[in-house]
Parts: C-alpha cells; structure tokens; sequence
C-alpha cells in the first residue's frame, strides 16, 4: 500500500513537473515572437495603421484598404465590379455596406460579429502581444510544418474560453499560421490563417504583408503606421454626389 502511494504520488509529481515545463516553454516561445516582431515598446507606440492593398478572390482581383485606430475603429474599404463598399466596427456598433453584393443600404451588424472583430481593435492582440495582461492561458502542444518551415504549435485561451491554435516559426519565430475556433448561429467551425512575406517598418516592428484566410489571399503594398486619420473614417457614410450619413 505504502509502495503504491509512492508510486503515485512520484506520478503526480511527474505530470505536475511536465505542465509547469510546457507553460515554462510557451511562454519562452511568444517571448521570443515578441522580440521577432519589434517588441512591446514598438507596438505599443502605435496608435493608427492605414494598410492598402488587394484581395484575390475565385480570380478576381479586389482593391482594399484597412484602417485602424487602436482601441477606436475599424474600417475594411472594397473596391469590386467597379462599386465602393465598406465594413466598420467601433467600440460600440458595426456597419457593413457592400452594393456589389446586392445590398443597396448600410446594415447593422449582429452584436456577436461586431464582439469578434473588436478585438481587432487592439493592434498588440492581433499580433499575440497582450496574452499577459488579458488573463488568456497558454500550452505548448507540439511541433508541425507550414510552407516546409518547422513551427512550435502555441494554444492560446483567452479568459472567455475562446482557443486558438498558433504555429511559431522554429527559425524566425513569426506567426505562420493561427486556427481559431468560431461561433456563429450557435455552430462552431474553425477558421485557419495563414501568414507570410514578413517585412520590417521604419517603426521597427514586423508585420506580415501575406494573409491568406480561409482560401481568400490579401497583399498589403503599403502600410502607413501613424499617418493622421479623417474623423469621418469610422462613421456609415455613402460616398455619392453628396455624401450622407445614414442615421443610427
């Protein structure tokens, strides 16, 4: 008897030994992706980010402009079949308009939309910068190869149970691809990025200039970091012969 509670509690130990390294190791690894991409300092230096580019999308080619102001706005511009469109999300609201896709009025968006992309709003989370102060949990669960780059496999928990799979560049130690679990309607389904052509700005921090989410593939052109922002960027406007705001 004595034996087996020996036995048992030098598993325990065991197991409690192995989690602590795990943890121990996650957290070495986004160390190390911190630093990769330009460190905290830098990031947290950045207030607004104007990123222009093209989506390609079942071969055709969409022009598109991001534009974020850290914790107040964001707002997706589409250009297709040669009609302007736009998603906005806010602290509070969201709005989408897209004409070319037979919707001639702005809409609303449901709140659980505007929920997932707020957190877009904090430029350091989309960049696996602020899992210290937010309270998510971190695991190391293994090793995998993307695009024949060996990457550390990172899962990520935030406080409200949302997880996320992030595979880590052994070499570099950039983001090379995230697996989101997404709930809409009551059904999950997990949504895979994939990210690449990592360049450095004058700023000093790294970004990826290749998205490629769920099939679709986005090529920034240009990223402007702290470029001042018209006060009208997040607000539902039609851009017509004269321009109306579509009341709230």
């Amino acid at each position: 008897m004595n034996l087996f509670k020996t036995s048992l509690l030098a598993a325990t130990m065991l197991t409690t030994g192995f989690v602590y390294v795990n943890a121990q190791t996650a957290d070495e690894i986004m160390d190390k992706h911190e630093k990769a991409i330009g460190g905290l300092d830098n990031w947290n230096k950045i207030k607004t980010l104007k990123a222009s580019g093209s989506m390609s999308q079942q071969g055709m080619e969409i022009a598109i402009v991001q534009t974020i102001e850290s914790g107040k706005g964001l707002r997706m511009d589409i250009n297709a079949m040669g009609m302007s469109g736009f998603q906005i999300v806010t602290t509070n609201d969201g709005w989408s308009y897209m004409p070319f896709m037979g919707s001639a009025k702005v809409d609303t968006m449901k709140p659980e939309m505007v929920k997932g992309q707020q957190k877009q709003l904090d430029l350091k989370s989309h960049q696996l910068l602020d899992y210290k102060t937010n309270g998510s949990k971190l695991e190391y669960v293994g090793k995998d190869t993307i695009n024949n780059s060996a990457c550390y496999k990172v899962k990520i928990t935030d406080k409200e149970g949302n997880e996320s799979t992030n595979f880590i560049d052994c070499s570099t130690y950039y983001l090379m691809r995230t697996e989101t679990k997404v709930k809409h309607d009551d059904e999950e389904t997990e949504v895979a990025v994939v990210y690449g052509n990592y360049k450095k700005m004058d700023e000093g921090v790294v970004m990826a200039m290749s998205i490629i989410p769920q099939g679709q593939e986005i090529t920034w052109k240009t990223i402007e970091i702290n470029k001042p922002i018209d006060k009208n960027t997040f607000k539902p406007i039609i851009e017509k012969t004269e321009a109306k705001e579509i009341k709230k």
